[in-house]
């Protein structure tokens, strides 16, 4: 694998010392707090509610959805341990009364406990899910990711997906592309 492959795995599941450093590039991007911060209150998120964020990377999404939810529950799904122990330090000192669950694995194996939420989002993750995949992992097929988490949506829930086109792609053309893809995907998936 070449040395860009390996560094662009590591955005894909962060690992490693390498991984602490991708993790930690992630959260100071001024561009992945906005679109964060952009996506959660896309959720319109109300007390009492159950929101589950896959793929939460640093644990952007996660502070912003414990920001704007005084009451319920916080999942976040993500397959990397080592983002696992830098967003669980870091929410540790984060304020709020609700106390998010973080949890380790694949969106395409949900556990049958995680329940249903009447939320669920990504940032920065569809992107992955379009791979080729490498020898080392599968690449995932985002009708199938969005058919499993139906499992876990509530009826009249709300599903945000968000995603920015890689830097030097990123044009209002591939971005709304983009969004029909995504869209369609959604829609196939039910």
């Amino acid at each position: 694998m070449s040395t860009k492959a390996r560094l662009f795995d590591q955005f894909r599941q962060p690992r490693g010392p390498l991984g602490i450093l991708v993790g930690r590039i992630m959260s100071k991007r001024s561009s992945n707090q906005q679109r964060s911060a952009w996506t959660v209150e896309l959720l319109n998120l109300r007390p009492g509610d159950r929101v589950l964020e896959f793929g939460y990377g640093p644990g952007l999404g996660i502070e912003a959805a414990l920001a704007h939810l005084p009451a319920g529950t916080v999942v976040g799904l993500d397959h990397s341990d080592t983002v696992w122990k830098m967003v669980a330090k870091r929410i540790r000192a984060a304020y709020s009364d609700v106390r998010p669950a973080l949890r380790i694995g694949d969106v395409q194996a949900l556990p049958d406990d995680i329940g249903v939420f009447g939320r669920i989002f990504s940032c920065n993750v569809w992107l992955f899910l379009q791979g080729s995949g490498n020898r080392f992992r599968k690449p995932k097929d985002p009708v199938t990711v969005f058919e499993n988490l139906r499992e876990h949506f509530a009826q009249q829930g709300i599903v945000a997906v968000t995603h920015l086109p890689r830097p030097g792609q990123a044009t209002r053309e591939t971005s709304l592309a983009a969004a029909v893809r995504i869209a369609k995907q959604l829609t196939q998936a039910g």
